[in-house]
């Protein structure tokens, strides 16, 4: 069977991160962002048209041969009956009336027109639960506004799901930490920053929000003025937010553009998200008794909060998936489907490890043709001769463009499309921070074999956290002074487990510890402010051009070196 997972709508200006799935009996074949497509960051207000076409190309899959299509959202119209659906909760709503809004070009050639409608949450779930090994799991989902809920714990047996409880969107975990990171000045979609800025600041007794996991129960702390957590709506409860932020919280103006000034803050607001996050595990190991909790949700991203989930909830396995953004849940639309129309996929075998890399596929010509379009002077090497030179020129304190393969999904670089660096010295860090116009006090991340983990003394990896970057991890203090630009304030990184390998993103960082007795690397996302990452061979070219900072462009077996 093949199915298309999506979600984004053209039609809906609120929307973002809309993405494509496509699976084929009962396994992903590949998945795609919009924002690869369109070259909009999040993709805000578009369809995924764009994505799911480029997937159909890629893998020589014509529309006509699509036999379901998953949405994840609820979003059918009004008068569309709710059917009832075994091990699949909050029931499914199919309808063809928005088959032309949502794949405009598309639809007159698809196989079929109906799109089947699932709840949003149940999708972050389904993409958790059918990217990992396991066949039982908890699944903890919370993000700024899912349907009818803002934050939903379910559980899962061999496929079959069943919801737990479900919390109102008032008591929204991404919109509160939404709103602080844009009243620190750091943006609405600042939420990765303000995580690093509260690693600066000093915490108070002051938890904005708690959850009782004993009477399942969210509240506010009694000493917040001012009225919050009564909108109806996303932008009255944003706002909400905001004033009870000016009304209670240092600075107490909109004047301040020292970020600095919101660091106790920001250390308040993360304290709130990780107890609150460790409350509602709790709350799941109470209802169910299981052992192995996924988390997924844009509040996923939050690696401090995962850390502490994984080693202070009692759970004997905590794992997440590539992308518990909204753009994720095209996974679980996709499966659903499969397991509606088709037979229920199986969890992954744990042999193959954790999926990270589901681009449409990059052939070597494409990147010739992208190479001499734009007049560069590449080397092709082979494979030992390539990986000696990229090892050098990290080793020199030299930033590098590394494109390789099939893109990974999400908003993680992960080892397909990344801007590398030496974590050994910090002005290397400052050159990386001119390409990505980040703040210099912004954390960096590290990407490591198991090795690496060892030689800096850091916690050990967690499975399907850690290989996505989702996971905090303190580096041994003694060890720091080998990578000081990739360890943040508080003695931390977000790093990356990255298995050995003889080729690839693994064989790159032996390579690098081979050459400087470390195997790690800094590694953030091939791109520049503002935009997506890198897609295609021809945009990795205009980023090289556009980048002086970027001294050498890998694409296997082409190097280019800047003259």
């Amino acid at each position: 069977m093949i199915v298309l997972g999506l979600i984004g709508r053209p039609d809906v200006p609120g929307c973002h991160d809309g993405a494509a799935c496509l699976a084929v009996d009962g396994k992903v074949v590949g998945a795609l962002e919009q924002e690869r497509i369109s070259r909009r960051r999040h993709a805000q207000g578009e369809g995924p048209e764009g994505a799911a076409r480029a997937l159909l190309d890629a893998f020589g899959v014509h529309p006509g041969e699509i036999q379901a299509i998953g949405f994840a959202w609820a979003d059918a119209p009004p008068d569309t009956p709710v059917t009832e659906a075994p091990g699949i909760p909050c029931g499914v709503h199919v309808s063809s009336a928005l088959t032309d809004t949502i794949l405009p070009t598309l639809a007159p050639e698809l196989g079929t027109r109906d799109i089947t409608f699932f709840d949003h949450h149940l999708c972050h779930a389904a993409g958790a639960y059918f990217l990992n090994p396991y066949e039982r799991a908890d699944i903890l989902v919370a993000d700024g506004w899912g349907g009818d809920g803002s934050t939903s714990l379910f559980h899962v047996d061999r496929g079959h799901f069943r919801l737990l409880e479900r919390y109102d969107k008032r008591w929204s975990l991404g919109m509160f930490y939404g709103a602080a990171a844009a009243y620190a000045k750091l943006g609405w979609w600042g939420a990765g920053k303000f995580m690093g800025l509260s690693s600066y600041g000093r915490t108070s007794d002051m938890r904005f929000m708690r959850f009782d996991e004993g009477i399942g129960d969210f509240s506010l702390d009694g000493r917040l003025r001012g009225a919050v957590t009564g909108g109806l709506s996303w932008d009255k409860l944003g706002k909400q937010w905001m004033a009870a932020f000016e009304e209670n919280v240092f600075p107490y103006t909109k004047s301040s553009a020292n970020a600095f000034d919101y660091a106790p803050f920001a250390a308040d607001a993360q304290l709130t998200i990780e107890e609150a996050g460790l409350a509602l595990a709790a709350r799941a190991r109470r209802l169910s008794g299981e052992d192995t909790l996924l988390l997924s949700g844009g509040v996923a991203l939050n690696a401090h909060m995962n850390r502490r989930i994984a080693l202070e909830s009692g759970y004997a396995r905590v794992s997440g998936t590539v992308a518990p953004n909204d753009g994720g849940t095209v996974f679980g639309a996709a499966m659903l489907a499969e397991a509606l129309y088709g037979t229920t996929p199986p969890p992954l075998p744990a042999e193959e490890g954790q999926p990270v890399f589901f681009g449409p596929p990059v052939t070597v010509p494409a990147i010739e043709e992208a190479l001499e379009a734009g007049g560069l002077d590449a080397v092709a090497l082979d494979r030992d001769r390539l990986l000696a030179e990229v090892a050098s020129s990290i080793a020199q304190g030299e930033v590098v463009a590394w494109f390789d393969g099939p893109n990974e999904f999400g908003p993680r670089a992960l080892g397909a499309r990344s801007l590398l660096a030496s974590p050994r010295h910090r002005t290397t860090l400052d050159r990386l921070n001119r390409v990505k116009g980040r703040e210099p006090w912004r954390p960096a991340a590290l990407s490591l074999t198991g090795a690496g983990f060892t030689a800096l003394g850091m916690e050990p990896p967690v499975a399907g956290l850690s290989d996505y970057m989702l996971n905090m991890h303190l580096v041994g203090r003694e060890h720091i002074e080998q990578a000081p630009a990739g360890v943040h304030v508080d003695r931390t990184t977000r790093g990356q487990y990255v298995p050995d390998s003889a080729s690839g993103f693994g064989a790159l960082i032996a390579a690098v510890g081979e050459e400087t007795g470390l195997p790690a690397v800094i590694n953030t996302s091939l791109n520049i402010k503002g935009q997506p990452m890198v897609l295609t061979p021809e945009q990795g070219v205009e980023l090289m051009a556009e980048s002086p900072d970027i001294d050498l462009m890998v694409m296997p077996p082409y190097v280019v070196r800047r003259s």
